[in-house]
């Protein structure tokens, strides 16, 4: 059975492990915990959609089935007895989503950047296959930039001026943090974990609802219906 946690080893207990095994494994065991901690939080908003908007938690399902990412996912959560993970032990706290997905970022803008398309060339000029094959990493580059630019502009306005509350305004669309975060609007009043056959899918329903408004902002200009 998968476990969370490595214990730490006794007060001065000798043996073959040296301190630098100890400190990998505690860093293990960090990865290992806050992936716990990610998962049950997104299985929690997936119970929470599942359970106050069931037609929209049933289209999303219907929606993501037939793509591979998804039956991957399910082999993966399968074969790395993820549920194990999630449901040994005492529930782990909610991860804000903030952090969720400040650590889904990254990820993103690079599947962003490798799936655009590029503008094609007429005709071949020289330099034009180094230049395709900088396309990407320059792609990745300019949105990086745009991203900490914008990001730093907000913190210097945190700074210097009065903090906007994040429930009046969460984005350009003007979605609300209340309408992208559970049936009453916080991650406390999530609906605890529910076990067995729903577990993966409700993982998938809370990743859409959680990083929605990230992958939205990612989408291409005139995207198919």
């Amino acid at each position: 059975m998968t476990t969370t946690a490595t214990p730490p080893p006794p007060a001065g207990a000798t043996g073959p492990l040296t301190p630098t095994d100890h400190r990998a494994f505690a860093f293990l065991g960090q990865v290992n915990s806050s992936l716990r901690q990610c998962l049950c939080t997104l299985a929690r908003h997936g119970v929470a959609l599942r359970r106050h908007t069931p037609e929209r938690a049933r289209l999303l399902l219907d929606t993501v089935r037939p793509w591979p990412l998804y039956k991957g996912g399910q082999f993966l959560f399968d074969l790395m007895e993820w549920e194990d993970l999630m449901v040994d032990g005492d529930p782990p706290p909610v991860m804000p989503t903030e952090r969720i997905v400040s650590a889904c970022t990254l990820p993103v803008q690079l599947l962003a950047a490798a799936t655009a398309e590029a503008p094609g060339a007429t005709k071949l000029v020289p330099g034009q296959r180094t230049t395709a094959a900088l396309d990407l990493p320059l792609r990745l580059l300019t949105s990086t930039a745009r991203t900490t630019l914008l990001s730093a502009a907000q913190d210097l306005t945190d700074l210097l001026g009065t903090p906007t509350p994040r429930a009046e305004t969460d984005d350009d669309t003007g979605r609300t943090a209340a309408a992208e975060t559970g049936p009453k609007g916080t991650d406390a009043e999530l609906p605890p974990l529910e076990a067995g056959f729903y577990l993966y899918e409700d993982i998938a329903i809370g990743t859409l609802a959680v990083l929605g408004p990230l992958l939205a902002d990612h989408a291409p200009t005139d995207p198919a219906p």
